[in-house]
C-alpha cells in the first residue's frame, strides 16, 4: 500500500485582544504580539484532499502546469 497525504482547508474567524499603554502604540501595531489574547469565534472546514504521496513527490520534480503555462503564454512583441 502506498502512502498518501491528506490537504485539509480551513476558513476560520478569530479575535485578538491586546492591552497598550496608549492609543498611538495600538494605532501602530500592524500585528498580534504573543501576549494577545485569542478567541476562535468560528472555524469552517472548506475542502479536504487525498494525494498519492510518490505521485505528488514526481509533480514537484517536474513543475507545475501553471507555470508552464505562464511561460507558453501570448509573447509581448505579438
Amino acid at each position: 500500500m502506498s502512502k498518501v497525504i491528506k490537504e485539509s482547508f480551513y476558513e476560520a474567524s478569530v479575535r485578538f485582544d491586546e492591552e497598550f499603554d496608549n492609543a498611538e502604540l495600538a494605532a501602530k501595531s500592524n500585528t498580534p504580539s504573543e501576549n494577545s489574547r485569542v478567541t476562535i469565534l468560528d472555524i469552517k472546514k472548506e475542502m479536504s484532499r487525498i494525494k498519492n504521496k510518490l505521485k505528488e513527490q514526481d509533480e514537484s520534480q517536474k513543475g507545475s502546469g501553471a507555470e508552464a503555462t505562464a511561460r507558453g503564454g501570448i509573447k509581448k512583441d505579438e
